[in-house]
């Protein structure tokens, strides 16, 4: 079963994919079937309801999608990037306003892109974590220069370990 926190909006939903026609949304379980009818238009069938959905934009943070004729944002993240993403955005930060971000997960780091002393973005990708055969991107949850890395290429972390630090 696949499990995905999906924001319409910034409104969250959780969602269960059962099978290839039932799905579970925020515990409510309904037959559903998603059919393209070109490369950015599709129906979506919930029970008997039927949606017309256009893609418009697609960005590395979110698509904009027109469900019916309106317009709405639209974030997917799978259950583990949801978690990982909650761990970061609660990251500790110290009294010299240096923000910690901490492994979200136990994995092995694959790729460190940033070196300290470098200037960073909120939302720019730190390092490659990877967890369950699936590679994770830890980003930088603050703007600012990346003080320490504490996580080594190559090398395991366990769970709530310090990954790196933002000043």
């Amino acid at each position: 079963m696949n499990e995905f926190n999906i924001y319409l909006n910034d409104q969250s939903e959780q969602v269960k994919v059962i099978d290839e026609d039932k799905i579970e949304i925020n515990q409510k379980k309904f037959d559903y079937q998603l059919i393209e009818l070109s490369n950015k238009k599709y129906l979506l069938k919930l029970n008997n309801k039927v949606f017309e959905i256009f893609h418009l934009n697609r960005s590395e943070q979110e698509n904009i999608i027109m469900v019916n004729g309106k317009t709405l944002n639209l974030t997917i993240r799978t259950a583990l990037e949801e978690k990982a993403y909650q761990l970061i955005s609660k990251s500790e930060s110290d009294g010299n306003h240096k923000t910690i971000i901490k492994s979200p997960m136990p994995g092995l780091v694959l790729r460190i892109f940033k070196a300290p002393g470098e200037t960073i973005k909120k939302g720019e990708t730190v390092l490659i974590l990877e967890a369950m055969k699936m590679e994770n991107e830890i980003k930088a949850p603050v703007d600012g220069i990346l003080f320490e890395v504490i996580a080594e290429q190559g090398k395991p972390i366990e769970k709530n370990k310090i990954l790196f630090s933002i000043k």
